[in-house]
Order: structure tokens, then C-alpha cells, then sequence
């Protein structure tokens, strides 16, 4: 009994003990003046009885907590930089949950725009928060602190991971084109600091992203609807790249790092000799006159060497700041990325068997890419504020991405020789292209307060984009044949008496000169603050290019020659001695753009309208090499588009916004699609032709969405979204004499319309953000469809197809996992992106499309503070080493030949490249 009763106080004694170090205290710390939460700040529980502490630092929701707790009395202190300390005395009982939560006061004393706008930086994923909820109309905005830590390392790469967006990607998987809302790239305008640019692509109007080094931007701004003063061009949407601007204090960033492709690991890389190559065709270079001879033409871009393991590099340094008066301020930032990878790729080229529609593969072919992609990136940003009413500034950045890439092509023809897999016909083409592209910009702005309630400011811009290609080619024949005893013979490889060596020289040039100007007045109506703007803009814009292909046949006198890998043993002659001065690609092409716009804005309670209307018009001109008799030598188009748009932005509270939007815009055909040309990307699956009767397009578009910002980093986005497109502009598959070509049709009506749920939360130091689109497209056009008529001849009809635009995945969804430590610098994040099938080529031919399958890519990013100002990072790309693959919908069909990778009843095979993983591992500074 008496044991017992020792237990009974024992044990009574241990919970008496264990509550009276079971209390929690915890809490949220947040800015006195706008009640938004503060992660990283410092809070310090002191035991005022015996002088002890403990510290910890806020989650990412501003949040704190100390656990096993004693009970007593305790003074709670709460520090941030720029923040007044906070201290909070109070008392904690036995087993108690305390919540005491720190509002930290400003240490500023200027008003309270003033203050927020000093103390949230620029990029920082706070300030693009609150951009999204107080923006005119529907954006999306992601911060250069959030690309810092994400797997990506160029603004295409960061695109794939905005809610409704996904990404065209090369041929080496790195994304190149957004895709927003289902609409491709052409539908989308691109600006830097909100004025557009011109673009190097040799082919399309709108800028490929790839070439800018994401660690260049403060912010990425995604626009979903229009404002008056806004380019009309923009039917899916803007995208716009808000690069560095000069902080208000001296700040140092450098970023060093190293990469590797998983891909070069077990073969290699191939590289090639470019080092006295022409940049230009000796016809630019000497006049048209020229005869060109075997010297200029050197051997050495098919000299082929083989590099075992090659490290990438990345380099970033940026260095800003103000003079102490605050008046003058500059940031300069140089950027460096060089990559290795390698591509395998399996392609059929295929017709429809007109007896069947279905499929029919013709041929295989097997490409493998060694590709070097080297990007520069200088920007310098300098400005000055006179007074409070008078500021100019100048923004001069220049991009360059550097493209060497080896490709060679084995394909085994299905229809020449073909007995069985492994023997045939077999054509092999080794090639090297040496591209670069580049952007040049120059932009002087002012902002000028001329009287109490009206404003003027304006933009003098110059660009020029300019693209050089260098492509050599080398055109071989050999294969494997069948002998009588059961054998398979391989013969020689022979340089193709026909075609030898081809060269190409291909040089674009697209340069702008741009004004704006905007008279904003903001009188008090009624007691209603109004806001009037009007303004316009004029472009002057000149495409201009250049285009020679050169063949290098053999002699007459040596007609047979077998090559043995080095092709200084071979000899060549000119062929084609004066290049190909008559090809439409030498073009100039001329566009006039003149723009005028009225544009009002007001609140009443708690709506906010901005509408007005903009008129556009466009003059355009162009000259081909193409003779005098052949149509669409020259070329004028002259139009014009009045363009109304309305937003109405509902502010239910603090924290929640009602959006609903419309505007009208259009897409103007691309230069290259107009001229009348024959040929086109070499990595085409087919030949494209232009149509100098291409339409522009336009379309209504409408928004609906809800906005909800509970804390400084959480949000919910929900919404709704309409677009009726008219003449549509795709690609489609359609019969040129033997072949299948390309060519860029307009296409009646289409319909957009879908849905965007984007959703962040954090909790404490562990979060997520996750984006859902949904989108249905559908656009009907004529197709032709093979059948036999009643006296039993094979004819074609013509008939109808509904299905989705070209592009358009009906579903598209991210997830990231998010873990940070603010305390520690320490930062994880997993991230994956699902982008369902889509349509990738159009056929000529009832259900013969050519689609993307639905893939999935998963990458991986971490960042750990390793000293004070020093940070660690690495990257992995492409974890679950995701392919690209097409598709035709349509079934192999059983009586067709035994082919690799082809299955007799599933859907035909059509293309499949494979990438693998890509590391990146690095040290950041920061001041």
C-alpha cells in the first residue's frame, strides 16, 4: 500500500512537472501600417526571473512558436531591419497555448506610399503580390526572388510555370515559345519594361524567350487582358520583362556556377570547326556579281571532333545603387550561361494511303543533336529625379544567344530496298549550323507632373534584333541489302552524286523606331477622382533579309567518292557559283504602325472602371528577289482596327478583388509567312511555303475572375475565360507536287474559353503553389477524305472537322513544394508541370492531325546559405527524363509493314525525342 501511494505522488509530481514545461507560445509578427505578415524577422522570448532566452525566426506566414515552455513571466521582443524593436511582457500559465502576436512599426517617418515602396524590394515575391492585387486588370507577376530559387534558368523556362501557360520547346528541350491560354506564339506580344521589341527569329514576329537569362529581370508580368494604352497585338496576351532597376542602396549580387548534361555522359559531345568561316555568303560579301570558287568554302564546319565530358557555365554580376541625395541612380548587370546537351530523336515521315485515309509511314529516320547554347545578357538602367515632379531615365541592355549544333541523320527508307527491319536504302547526313541572335535596345524615357492634376510622359526607342545563320550540310548514301544465301550486305558510304555539300547563309534583320506619348489628367469630379489619358505611338519597323544556298557537287571527272569521315579526301565543285540571289528569302519588308488611344479611369465605393478605345493602323510593304512574273514579288497591305476595351475591378474588401474584363485585339501575320518563299527550318519535319494572302487576325476576349490575398505570400486566383478568334491563323499539312508542305492558312472562326484556378500557401516554413487551367478550343474546316465513287475510281471529297486549335492542351497543371527556412537561408522547392496532348501539325486530311502526347516534367531546386552573404544552390532539370512525342490518331493498320516502334491498331507513331537530366550546382553573393 504504501509502494502505491509513492507511485500515485510520483507520478503526480512528473505531471505536475511535465505541464509546467508544456505551455506554447506563438504568434504572428506583422507590419503595423499594412497588417501584412513579416517572414525572417527576429523574436526573442526572455525569461524575466532568470535571464534566459531563445530565439527563432518567422515562417513564411509571419508566424512563430516556442514549445515546452515553463510557466512564469516572460518579455517577447520582435526585430526586423528598418523596423523599431517590439516588446511584449506577459505571463504564461501551466500547460497554457499563449498567442501573442508583434506588430512592428516603420522605422520611416515619410508617407506611407513612400515607406512601402522603400522597404519591399522591387523583386522581392511580396512586391509582385501586391502588383497582382493592385493591378488595372488581369495579371499574373512572378519575382525575381522566386526565380532565384526555381529550377530555371531563362524567362521561357520560367513561363512553364505560370497558371494557364505552357511552352513550345527546341529541339535541344529547352522551352522557346509561351503558349498562353491554348493560344501559341504568335498570339502574344513581348516588351521589355513595357515597350515592345523586335525579335532575331528568322521566322516569326514574336521574341523567343529563350535567349534571355532569367537572373536579368526584377519581375516577369504576365497580362491576360488589355488596357487601351496598351499594343492591341496581343489576342492570348502580354508578357512582359521587367529587368533590373537601380536599388536605394549600393547592392552587389554575383552568381557563379557549373553544369552538366546527363546526356554527354555516355557518348560524348560532338563539336565542329567554326573558326574562319564566313559569316556571310561571298555573294553579300563581294556583290552579286561574285563567282564563287571552292575557297570560299573551307572544310572546316564538317570537321567533326569529340569532347568527353563538357561543363557548362553560368555567370551573373550586378552592381546598383543611388547617390546619397537619392537623386541619380545606375545598375549595371552582365549575364553568361554556356550549355552542352544532346538530343536523341527517332522521326517517320508519313502520307495517308489514299485507298485506307489512314497513315502510311514512307520512311525512318534516326537524328541525334549535340547542342552548345551560349547566352549574353548586359543591361544598364540609369535615371534621375529632378523633383518630386520631373524624372528621365535610360535603359540600354543588350542580349545574344549563341547557338553551335551538330546534327546527324540516319534515315532508312521504308519503301527502297525494304525487305525486313534493318536493311534498305539508308541516306546520312551529317550537318553543322552555327546561329546567332541578338537584341539591341535603347530606351529614353521621362515622366514630367506639368500642373496639379496633369502629367505627361513619353519613350524615344531604338531596337534591332538581328539573326546569322551558317548551315553546312553533307549528303551521304549507303545501306544494308539482302544476299541470296540469307545474308545482309553493308555498302560503302557514298557522297550523294546529286546533292554533295550544301551551304546556307541566312542573315534577318528586324529594326525598330518607336515613339510614345501619354497626357494623363486627373481632375475631381462630383467628388470623384478621375482619372483621363490619351496618347498614341508610331513604329517604324524594316525587316530585312538575306538568303543564299550554295550546292558543292562533285566533279564530272570523279562523280563516285566514298567517304571515310574526314571530308578533306573528297573533292567539290561550285554549282550553283552566284548563290541564289532570286529566292524569295531575299526580301525587305516595311511596317508602319501608328496608334491613337482615349482611355478613362475612376472608383466609386469600391469599383473601379477603366475603359476607352484604341485605333490602330497598319501599312506594310515589301520586295522579294522572286522575277517580275511570279505573284507576290511585291506586296501592300494597308488596315486598320479600332479596338474597345472595359475592366471593372470590384474591391470586396482589403483582400479580395472582383474582376471582370473584355477587350478587342489583334495578330498580324508574320513577315516570312507573306513572302512567297519555298524552304524553311531545317529540323521541319516538312518544307514550309509562305501565302502572301494571309489575313490578320482578330478576336473578342473576355475575363472573369475572383482574387483573394489572405497574407503577404498566399493567394487564391479563380477565373473564367472567353475568346471568339476570327481567321484564325495555323499551319497545315497540304500536297505540293510529290511532297507534303507546310503552309500558314487562315482558318474561318475559332472559340477559347476555360478556366485558371492558382493557388499559394504557406505554412510557417513549409508551402505549396498549384495552378490548374482547363481550356476547350474548337475551330471547323474543310478537310479531304479519299473514297471510291460508284464506279468504284478513287476520288477525294471534301469534308468537315471540328477539333482544337493547333497548340491548345485542354489541360495544364503545376505543382511546387515549397520548404524554407528564413532563419538559415535555406530554400527547396519541387516542381512539377503537367501539359496535356495537343495538336501539333494540321493535316490536309480528315483525322490525320499530328498531336503532342500529354507529358509530365518533374525538376528540383535547393539554395543554402553557406556564410553570411554566401549562398550554395543546385538545380536539376527533367528528373523523370520526359520525351517529346507526336502522334497521329489513327490506327497503324494491320496489314502495314513490320516496323520498329509501329504497332499494328494503336495510334501511328510519328516522332520521339529524348533529352535526359541536366545539373547545375553553384555559389551566389549577396550584399
Amino acid at each position: 500500500m504504501k509502494k502505491l501511494l509513492l507511485l500515485i505522488l510520483l507520478f503526480s509530481v512528473s505531471l505536475k512537472l511535465t505541464a509546467a514545461g508544456n505551455s506554447i507560445v506563438k504568434g504572428v509578427v506583422t507590419d503595423k501600417q499594412t497588417g501584412e505578415p513579416m517572414l525572417g524577422a527576429v523574436v526573442t522570448l526572455k525569461n524575466i526571473k532568470t535571464s534566459g532566452k531563445i530565439s527563432t525566426a518567422t515562417g513564411l506566414d509571419g508566424s512563430f512558436i516556442f514549445k515546452n515552455v515553463e510557466q512564469g513571466n516572460y518579455e517577447l521582443e520582435g526585430k526586423f531591419i528598418s523596423y523599431q524593436d517590439s516588446e511584449t511582457i506577459f505571463s504564461v500559465a501551466a500547460g497554457e497555448v499563449k498567442t501573442v502576436n508583434i506588430s512592428l512599426q516603420t522605422k520611416s517617418n515619410g508617407l506611407k506610399e513612400v515607406t512601402i515602396a522603400g522597404k519591399v524590394d522591387a523583386g522581392s515575391d511580396q512586391a509582385s503580390r501586391r502588383i497582382e492585387q493592385r493591378s488595372d486588370q488581369v495579371l499574373n507577376a512572378v519575382s525575381a526572388r522566386t526565380i532565384e530559387v526555381s529550377p530555371d534558368i531563362t524567362v521561357a523556362n520560367v513561363m512553364q510555370r505560370v497558371s494557364g501557360v505552357s511552352v513550345e520547346r527546341s529541339n535541344n528541350g529547352e522551352a522557346q515559345y509561351p503558349i498562353i491560354r491554348g493560344m501559341e506564339k504568335r498570339y502574344i506580344s513581348t516588351l521589355v519594361n513595357g515597350i515592345k521589341i523586335p525579335s532575331p527569329d528568322n521566322k516569326n514576329r514574336y521574341v523567343p524567350l529563350d535567349i534571355f537569362p532569367a537572373d536579368i529581370v526584377d519581375r516577369l508580368e504576365i497580362y491576360k487582358s488589355l488596357t487601351p494604352n496598351m499594343e492591341g497585338d496581343a489576342i492570348a496576351g502580354v508578357v512582359n520583362m521587367v529587368l533590373k532597376t537601380a536599388p536605394d542602396v549600393f547592392t552587389v549580387q554575383a552568381n557563379l556556377g557549373t553544369g552538366y548534361a546527363q546526356s554527354v555522359s555516355a557518348n560524348g559531345f560532338t563539336k565542329f570547326d567554326q573558326s574562319i568561316s564566313s559569316s556571310r555568303s561571298s555573294r553579300i560579301n563581294n556583290g552579286a556579281n561574285y563567282i564563287a570558287t571552292m575557297a570560299d568554302f573551307p572544310n572546316n564546319p564538317q570537321h567533326f571532333s569529340n569532347s568527353k565530358a563538357p561543363l557548362g557555365t553560368i555567370f551573373n554580376l550586378s552592381l546598383g545603387g543611388r547617390t546619397k541625395n537619392k537623386k541619380f541612380g545606375a545598375i549595371g548587370a552582365v549575364s553568361y550561361q554556356n550549355q552542352y546537351r544532346n538530343t536523341s530523336s527517332i522521326f517517320f515521315d508519313t502520307e495517308v494511303d489514299p485507298a485506307t485515309n489512314d497513315p502510311s509511314v514512307q520512311s525512318i529516320e534516326k537524328r541525334s543533336y549535340s547542342t552548345q547554347q551560349e547566352r549574353t545578357a548586359i543591361i544598364t538602367k540609369f535615371d534621375y529625379r529632378f523633383d518630386h515632379s520631373n524624372s528621365i531615365s535610360l535603359n540600354a541592355s543588350y542580349i545574344n544567344l549563341t547557338q553551335n549544333q551538330y546534327r546527324f541523320t540516319s534515315d532508312t527508307s521504308l519503301t527502297l530496298g525494304r525487305t525486313a527491319i534493318g536493311n534498305g536504302r539508308v541516306t546520312q547526313d551529317p550537318r553543322s549550323v552555327k546561329t546567332v541572335q541578338q537584341i539591341y535596345n535603347f530606351n529614353l524615357q521621362g515622366d514630367h507632373h506639368v500642373a496639379k492634376h496633369f502629367s505627361i510622359n513619353w519613350s524615344a526607342v531604338y531596337s534591332k534584333a538581328t539573326a546569322n545563320e551558317n548551315r553546312s550540310e553533307l549528303a551521304l548514301i549507303t545501306g544494308r541489302t539482302p544476299q541470296p544465301d540469307g545474308s545482309v550486305l553493308q555498302q560503302p558510304v557514298s557522297i550523294d552524286a546529286l546533292k554533295g555539300q550544301t551551304r546556307i547563309f541566312g542573315y534577318n534583320t528586324d529594326e525598330d523606331k518607336s515613339g510614345y506619348l501619354n497626357f494623363i489628367f486627373k481632375p475631381e469630379i462630383f467628388d470623384v477622382h478621375v482619372e483621363f489619358s490619351a496618347g498614341g505611338m508610331y513604329r517604324n519597323k524594316t525587316r530585312n533579309s538575306t538568303y543564299d544556298n550554295y550546292t558543292l557537287a562533285l566533279p564530272v571527272s570523279n562523280s563516285t567518292q566514298n567517304y571515310n569521315g574526314n571530308i578533306d579526301d573528297n573533292t567539290f565543285v561550285v554549282s550553283t557559283i552566284q548563290g541564289t540571289q532570286s529566292d524569295a528569302l531575299n526580301y525587305n519588308f516595311t511596317e508602319n504602325v501608328g496608334a491613337a488611344y482615349g482611355q478613362f479611369k475612376f472608383t466609386i465605393g469600391k469599383l473601379q472602371t477603366l475603359g476607352g478605345v484604341r485605333y490602330e493602323y497598319t501599312n506594310q510593304d515589301w520586295v522579294s528577289a522572286l522575277p517580275n512574273t511570279q505573284t507576290g514579288k511585291t506586296g501592300s497591305i494597308k488596315y486598320y482596327d479600332f479596338l474597345p476595351s472595359l475592366n471593372f475591378k470590384y474591391m470586396l474588401n482589403d483582400q479580395q478583388n472582383l474582376r471582370l474584363s473584355y477587350y478587342s485585339a489583334i495578330s498580324r501575320p508574320g513577315f516570312y509567312e507573306l513572302i512567297p518563299h519555298t524552304g524553311g527550318d531545317p529540323d521541319a519535319d516538312y518544307k514550309e511555303v509562305g501565302n502572301p494572302y494571309l489575313k490578320r487576325v482578330t478576336a473578342e476576349n473576355f475575363d472573369l475572375r475572383y482574387e483573394f490575398f489572405p497574407k503577404a505570400l498566399d493567394q487564391l486566383l479563380a477565373g473564367v475565360f472567353y475568346k471568339k478568334i476570327n481567321n484564325p491563323i495555323e499551319y497545315t499539312l497540304e500536297k505540293s507536287g510529290l511532297d507534303y508542305v507546310l503552309k500558314a492558312d487562315n482558318f474561318g472562326t475559332g472559340y477559347n474559353y476555360g478556366f485558371e484556378l492558382d493557388v499559394t500557401k504557406y505554412i510557417h516554413n513549409f508551402g505549396f503553389r498549384a495552378n490548374y487551367t482547363y481550356t476547350e478550343s474548337k475551330i471547323t474546316t474543310t478537310k479531304l477524305e479519299d473514297y471510291r465513287n460508284g464506279e468504284g475510281f478513287l476520288t477525294a471529297r471534301t469534308v468537315l472537322q471540328s477539333r482544337p486549335l493547333q497548340g491548345q492542351s485542354k489541360i495544364l497543371g503545376n505543382f511546387s513544394f515549397l520548404y524554407k527556412q528564413p532563419n538559415t537561408g535555406f530554400d527547396a522547392q519541387l516542381s512539377l508541370v503537367y501539359t496535356g496532348a495537343r495538336i501539333n501539325t494540321v493535316s490536309t486530311y480528315y483525322e490525320n492531325d499530328v498531336w503532342q502526347k500529354g507529358f509530365v516534367t518533374l525538376d528540383f531546386s535547393t539554395e543554402k546559405r553557406l556564410f553570411k552573404k554566401i549562398y550554395g544552390y543546385a538545380k536539376i532539370n527533367n528528373l523523370l527524363n520526359t520525351p517529346y512525342q507526336l502522334e497521329i490518331r489513327r490506327p497503324y493498320p494491320m496489314s502495314g509493314q513490320v516496323v520498329e516502334l509501329q504497332t499494328a491498331g494503336q495510334n501511328t507513331f510519328v516522332r520521339k525525342d529524348s533529352y535526359q537530366q541536366y545539373y547545375l550546382i553553384g555559389l551566389r553573393y549577396k550584399l
